[in-house]
């Protein structure tokens, strides 16, 4: 049983007579006649009586008519459903963000985007990098932009824009009068971070290991916001991205440190699944991303 031959018998339904059913069709009579008795063979059941020179259903035929015209109907739509996708008139793509980007890029990217494709389903999912990349290889998400380093060899890593973070301290902090610090000193302070499976925290924890500066985490917390008041609170000292504390350094809520002799510098990434297939929502995205339009 294919769709064709499904389209042949509802049309002889419609038309009431196998010939009248082939001028529709732009089909022989006999190949539609064939097309039902294939059809009837098929399913094992008679579909037509044909009594007083006329076609009638059968109670078999009568139950694959109502199934017939639901599965076509359904394949019209299939049909209009996948050309709306192909024109990009309809569609879906799921996005990861780790937080620093899912918290202050994301939801800018994402509103750009729509208004662009305003019948695109964009779901979205903020997590660390760590999450994200596991997303990713379990086909979660389509893509993802992350902060932190990628560990897998199946996904594919673009670089998309430079980041740096700060070290910060409340106004209220010693520290807030000089702006710039010894390496020494931080081992004195309590450290608020981020969990484990974060970029912040793995940028953090390399850069001090590189550097051979020991320091001390009393607190870990996973959400950048709840740092960030923590430390205005001057409960401790964190680091955070610097386009997370825009706001606070405007309004001097926070201060932003040097570390003398040290950055936390890290690249911004966009990453895939090295075996995904690239839609034309995926590439407008990509471009989307790649133009800064947001």
């Amino acid at each position: 049983m294919n769709f064709k031959k499904l389209k042949v018998f509802t049309t002889v339904c419609d038309c009431g007579s196998m010939s009248r059913a082939a001028k529709k069709l732009y089909m022989t009579q006999p190949a539609v006649s064939q097309a039902i008795l294939e059809l009837e063979e098929e399913l094992d059941v008679h579909l037509f009586d044909r009594i007083n020179k006329k076609l009638l259903l059968t109670y078999p035929g009568e139950v694959l008519l109502e199934y017939a015209r639901r599965i076509l109907v359904l394949v019209e739509e299939a049909q209009s459903t996948m050309k709306d996708i192909a024109n990009m008139n309809t569609g879906k793509l799921r996005i990861g963000a780790s937080t620093t980007i899912g918290t202050y890029l994301l939801p800018e990217i994402i509103r750009t985007f729509g208004q662009k494709f305003k019948n695109i389903d964009i779901p979205f999912a903020i997590d660390n990098t760590g999450v994200i990349e596991k997303m990713l290889l379990e086909n979660s998400i389509d893509i993802g932009l992350v902060e932190g380093p990628i560990h897998s060899k199946e996904i594919i890593v673009k670089p998309y824009m430079d980041d740096e973070l700060f070290i910060i301290c409340s106004k209220n902090h010693p520290w807030a009068a000089r702006k710039r610090i010894g390496p020494g000193t931080i081992s004195e302070q309590n450290i608020i971070i981020r969990e484990q499976g974060s970029g912040t925290r793995e940028v953090f924890e390399n850069t001090m290991s590189k550097h051979n500066i020991p320091y001390s985490i009393k607190h870990v917390l996973n959400n950048t916001e709840a740092i960030k008041k923590a430390v205005e609170a001057n409960i401790g000292v964190s680091v955070v991205s610097e386009i997370a504390i825009k706001e606070e350094i405007k309004s001097g809520r926070l201060v932003k440190i040097n570390l003398e002799g040290v950055r936390f510098l890290r690249k911004f990434n966009i990453i895939y699944h090295k075996d995904k297939y690239h839609s034309k929502l995926f590439e407008e995205f990509l471009r989307h991303l790649c133009s800064g339009n947001f």
